[in-house]
């Protein structure tokens, strides 16, 4: 582009962004920082959510494997300790059991002498 100024003809050069562009850049910019950033918090809030649902779970578990440990005679004083479950196999001497959880999420098998 030139400028002609009182005959003289001077040539004009664009160094550089004008300052609405700068702006408009910055704008976007910051608008894709922010959704990067509101992705980062919606994970985080998600990962504590299963690392608190897991933590129940593992929990339960460890409850629940205590429960279904193999039960009997006792030899001491020959009561008997049986959970209540539906019978899912009964056989002459021990019967199988339909055992769950108290959430519900956990269901097993246990063998239990018939009473």
């Amino acid at each position: 582009m030139t400028l002609n100024v009182k005959g003289r003809n001077f040539i004009l050069h664009q160094d550089g962004f004008t300052l609405l562009e700068v702006v408009i850049a910055a704008l976007i910019l910051a608008l894709a920082y922010v959704a990067v950033l509101q992705n980062f918090s919606f994970s985080l809030k998600n990962i504590n959510k299963i690392e608190k649902t897991r933590d129940m779970l593992f929990d339960e578990l460890i409850s629940f494997s205590k429960e279904i440990k193999f039960v009997g005679i006792n030899p001491l004083n020959e009561e008997k300790d049986v959970m209540k479950g539906d019978i899912f196999l009964e056989g002459e001497n021990y019967r199988l059991v339909i055992v769950k959880s108290k959430s519900g999420e956990l269901v097993t098998l246990q063998v239990q002498p018939n009473l």
